[in-house]
This record gives C-alpha cells, structure tokens and sequence, in this order.
C-alpha cells in the first residue's frame, strides 16, 4: 500500500526578516512517498481464519467448492464421488454438524440433517471463501453464526458497489470429462440508488467415469453407473443504498437437483436404482446501518424452504418401489446492535429467534417443530498491543411433536473468549489464544428418523482451546507479502452423537461419553514479484490431527483415531501470472483413514495425493474482456476413496471461456 502525502514549500517572499507575506502567495507541492503494507486480517485475527478471495481461485487453479475446501487447514471434506455427490464439511475433528454455513452473512440451515451440503453453491459468482474456528472478529454479527464451533462464510460477488455504477454482462461455459457441462449468466444493472443482479447456472454430467476394481489378486476396468445429475439455481439480489452507511440487500434463491445415486462399489455388485430430488428455496433480507452517536444496526429477516424426494426402485421393497418425501421450512429473525463508545472498546448484544419444522410421506411421521432463541452479548478491547474479545451465548431450544414423544429441550449458557498480542510494534507478528465452550442439538433425523433416531439423545457440548502464531511481512520488491500462521489445538467432545448398530439391519442413534482432539495447522502464503508483469503465488497449507475416542478403556476405540478423520492433510498451489499464458500447478491429499474408530485393518482407506494443473489467459477487448481456461484434475491418474467403496474420479479436463462485460 502506497501514500502519497504533499508539503507545502514558500514562494521566494517568504521570509521572516521580509516584508509581510501578500496576500497571494506562489506555492508548489513537493510530493512525498510513504510504503506502508496492510495487515491481513489473517494475522489480526485472535481466533484462526483463512480466507480464499476470487483471487486465489484462478491462481490456485481451483475446479469446485470441495476443491476450495479442501485447501483450508484442518478441514475434513465428506465427498461422494463426482460433479453430483454430496459433499459436507467438518473442522478439526468436530461433526459437520458443528460447522455453520453463511451465505452472504445470512446462515444457511438444514434442520433434518444438521449439515449442509456446500456442492449446492457455485464457485463462480464467489467473492471470498473465509473459515473461522471459534470466534469471528467481527462482532457485529448473528448470534447464530456464534452457536458453532466454526463458520465457513460464502460471500458472493454481489452488487455492494465495489465496482462502477455501470450495466455489466458475465456470460461463462464450462465444459469436461464424463459429459460435464456449465453454462453460467450473470446481469448486473444499477438503477439510482439501487443495483439489480440477477444470476444462473445449469450443470449436466453423467459422471460414468472409469474405476479400478479390484477382488483380491483380480482387477477388472469398471465405469461408474447410475451417475447422471442435473442441478440448476438462481438468483436475484437487491442492493438499495438508502444513504451514507446504509444499506439493505435483498436475495431471492432457488435450487433445483435431480440425481441419480451411484451405490457403493462392493465387489461386482455396483447396481443402484436410487434417484434423489431436492428443491430449496429461500429469500432474505439484510440491513446493516450507522446509527450515530457510536451505534451500528444488523437486522435478517429469512424464510426458507426445501424439499428431499427419495426414490428407489429396489425389489426388495413391498411393491418393489421405496419413496421417502420430506419437507421443511424455517422462519428467522435477528438483531444485533454494536455500541462503540471509545475506538478502543466495542459491545454487541445480538438477538436471533429462528422456527423449523418438518413433515413427510413416513407412516411413522411424528412432524417435528422446534422454537430456537439465541441471545450473544460480546465485548471487545483493543489496549494497545493486547485485543481481547469475550463472549457469552444463552441458547433455547424448545421441541415438540404433532404425533408421539418429541426430542429433548435444551437451555445452555456458553462462554467464550480469545486474545491476540503484538509483542514489537514494529514487526507484524502475533501471539493468539481462544477458547469456547458450545453445543450442537439433534438434528431431526437423528432424534426421530424412523428405526434409527433417539429423542433420548442429549446434546453435544464441545471445548475448544486454541494457542497460535501469527506473521505477517514483506522483505523487498521482489516478496511484498508473505503471511505465515501455525495454531495449536485441543478439542474435547462430550455425549458425542454416533450411530451404533444392534445387528446387521438395526441402528440405533446414542450418546457416547467423550473423545479428544488435539492438532497443529500450518499455512503459508507468499506473493513474489521477480519482474515486471510477473507474479509467482505460493499457498501451502498442513495439518495433523489426533482423534481419539476416550469412552472407556475397556472399549475396543480407546485412543484409537476417530472413523474417517486421517492425522495428516495438506495442498500446495503455486501459480504464475505473466504477459503471456498464466500457469498453475497444484496439489492435495490426506493420509490414510479407517471406516469404524476400532481401527481394524480390513477397515483401512489407503491416503492420497491428488495433483492439478491449469492454464489460462485474459484478453482485453477494450471495455470488456475475454477469459480462456484449460485445467486438468488428478493429472496422474490417482484411483482414490474419500467415503469407503464410493471411487473418486480418475484424470479428468475442464475447459472454460468466460466473457465479461
């Protein structure tokens, strides 16, 4: 960051032994330069956040939002396989369940499963990806976002008047391997002191990619099948600027998916008949303000709406045809109000109530209704080099049911705290440390589905202790950013929620007692400068984690690792931007994992590395430009499993032209 500051200069008559100075005086300004470098908000954070900006995205040659996921530390992707397969995201061991999603600074929810499913949202209209564990520092904020162990925040590339007032046009088209394709329009028009966006996407694949299938010492050459998938959403945003720090956005979304569900690949019997419809829709309204005299105003208004269809056509069945149909809808409300008196001390009292229900097309349907009231009050103090930010959370949850016996209420006070110390003013380094305490109620699939869930279930209640570094600086020209963070953790888990099965076809939900995580998270992003129009981008990231199930020592699980969670992950990017083909160069992979916490061998999924590459170019037509992208995935061939049995694909291309008005 550069400042550029003038200093006056005297005419010749200026003197103070001379006649008095006229009236009007000859002056010229002498301009003098300042370097300076902003400290990303990395560094400053007293809790750990990483951030992927629209930047990264190209530079890194990201291909999807798993892939942007699964380049943040700590981060566990569930993948099913595929453009159509489910994908979930949990933090540092904790359930996805504990991971809360925003959308434009608005929670996502899923009250039947708890988890959301982020292969809905499309990287293409995204301006930055952040995930924080433990508390953001931002404290003007819903007090929902704060009931979750971490936030992975999805900010899109809205009308926020970031860019000229002006009409603009984003037409795309991705194409690729196993019948891959994505069309993608995006309108932006201002209208005085509003600005319209509209936006869509549609996205075909079969997904029949090959696998290798191997039974003991034979391997025969597979295809995946019944794989087809066809998803589209769209969306309105509204952005009125009602005066100076003021504004209310308005969205409006839609998704509709129609998939079919490749079963698991257990020696030669992969045939599936299982198709899955899932309909969401959702409006919201967000107003954020300055009220004067030190007081700034939040407030969302929600509805949302959503529909799963299951259907499979499995003989098995009575009558051959099995069709399980849910539904659910969500009303929200929150306020937040910041007081800031002094610019050192800020406080903010946050108010959300939010109403779930869900109903289906199940006989044994008890039609679930839940009233949720969260209340978080925040403070935060800068006292010179020391921020300190503390938290308190009250959350009720009332539950009850039309039909049979409803899951358990819950009230809870939650603390929370965290500090951050710059120990020499004039070095970007840091010293942070966090804790919080916070729970995660059953979700309604897993108190009420039938011959599975528990309205017994007690909540989960989680302490998370957190101990990191933080630094941030530029060496010359040629290094003018380079941030480096490493964090240290301690995880415990109480009345954990497992699914525990009482024989081959009956599983149960229940509690168990506790399990422990500790960890270390490593990132490194630096930004060269060799020459003139070059940049060379270097983002690397590492992780460890130790999962262990501490119930009972006489349990087969005692201290063993946690089912799915390996103890090492890590990506690296590095990316080449130059006057004539920008190139990247990227890589990710996670080691090996077990399918049950007793760690058995014959439970074993083998670790993996995955690498990529891409190429792309942006020409200029004048006020409007042209972006061609070539990029190939798992370049090696690598056969891997994330979820056991559900092969990922192999080597795989993608081909993009975008267009920019």
């Amino acid at each position: 960051m550069t400042i550029v500051a003038a200093a006056l200069r005297p005419g010749a008559g200026a003197c103070a032994a001379g006649p008095a100075v006229p009236d009007s005086v000859s002056t010229a300004l002498q301009e003098v330069t300042v370097e300076g470098r902003r400290v990303s908000d990395e560094v400053r954070s007293s809790a750990p956040l990483h951030t992927i900006d629209a930047a990264d995205l190209k530079v890194a040659a990201i291909t999807g939002m798993a892939d942007a996921v699964g380049r943040l530390p700590g981060v566990v992707l569930r993948d099913y396989g595929g453009a159509g397969g489910m994908k979930t995201v949990s933090v540092r061991g904790f359930g996805s369940g504990h991971t809360a999603v925003a959308y434009d600074g608005v929670p996502l929810s899923d009250a039947q499963s708890g988890s959301i499913d982020i292969s809905r949202y499309s990287l293409d209209n995204v301006g930055a990806l952040r995930l924080t564990v433990g508390d953001n520092s931002d404290i003007l904020m819903p007090a929902r976002l704060a009931a979750s162990a971490a936030t992975f925040s999805i900010s899109t590339d809205s009308p926020f008047g970031h860019r000229e007032a002006r009409t603009s046009l984003t037409a795309q088209l991705k194409a690729g391997s196993f019948g891959y394709i994505s069309p993608f329009l995006k309108v932006e028009v201002p209208v005085g002191k509003v600005t319209l966006q509209a936006s869509g996407e549609y996205v075909h694949a079969k997904n029949d990619y090959p696998f290798t299938l191997t039974n003991v010492s034979l391997k025969t050459r597979e295809r995946r099948t019944n794989s087809m998938m066809n998803t589209g959403h769209g969306e309105l945003n509204a952005l009125w600027r009602v005066a100076a720090r003021h504004s209310l956005a308005a969205k409006a979304y839609y998704y509709d998916s129609d998939r079919h569900l490749p079963g698991p690949v257990i020696y030669y019997n992969s045939e599936s008949h299982e198709r899955l419809r899932e309909r969401s829709f959702f409006c919201q309204l967000r107003y954020r303000g300055s009220l004067g005299h030190g007081l700034s105003m939040l407030a969302i208004a929600k509805f949302n709406w959503s529909a799963s269809l299951y259907h499979d056509e499995n003989g098995k069945y009575p009558g051959g045809v099995l069709d399980q149909n849910y539904w659910q809808r969500e009303a929200y409300v929150s306020g937040s109000l910041l007081y800031t008196p002094v610019w050192w001390a800020s406080l903010d009292y946050a108010a959300d109530y939010f109403y779930n229900n869900l109903n289906s097309n199940l006989a044994t349907d008890s039609r679930p209704r839940r009233h949720s009231v969260l209340q978080s009050f925040t403070g935060k103090f800068t006292l010179g080099p020391v921020t300190l930010m503390a938290r308190a959370l009250w959350s009720i949850y009332l539950n009850s049911a039309l039909q049979g016996t409803p899951s358990r209420d819950a009230r809870r006070l939650s603390p929370s705290a965290s500090v951050s110390w710059q120990p020499w003013s004039s070095a970007d380094f840091h010293v942070r440390a966090s804790y919080k305490n916070i729970f995660r109620m059953p979700s309604f699939s897993e108190a009420y589905f039938d011959h599975y869930g528990s309205v017994d279930l007690k909540p989960e209640s989680t302490d998370q202790l957190n101990l990191g570094l933080t630094y941030g600086f530029d060496v010359a020209s040629w290094l003018p950013q380079a941030t480096i963070t490493a964090d240290g953790y301690l995880n415990h888990v109480k009345d954990m929620i497992v699914a525990v099965p009482y024989n081959m076809f009956v599983w149960s939900m229940t509690n168990l007692s506790k399990s422990r995580v500790f960890g270390l998270d490593l990132t490194a992003d630096l930004r060269f400068r060799p020459a003139a129009r070059h940049a060379v981008t270097f983002m690397g990231t590492y992780s460890f984690q130790r999962a262990e199930p501490r119930t009972s020592r006489s349990s087969s699980d005692w201290m063993r690792q946690v089912a799915y969670i390996p103890r090492n992950s890590g990506s690296f990017s590095l990316g080449w931007e130059n006057p004539w083909v920008n190139v990247s160069f990227s890589a990710s992979g996670i080691g090996h994992r077990f399918t049950t916490s007793e760690n058995l061998p014959a439970t074993r999924i083998a670790g993996f590395m995955e690498f990529g590459a891409g190429l792309w170019k942006v020409v200029s037509l004048g006020r409007s430009s042209l972006e061609l992208r070539a990029n190939i995935i798992n370049m090696f061939d690598r056969q891997y499993e994330i979820v056991a049995n559900y092969p990922m694909p192999g080597r795989s291309f993608q081909f993009t032209v975008r267009y920019e008005l």
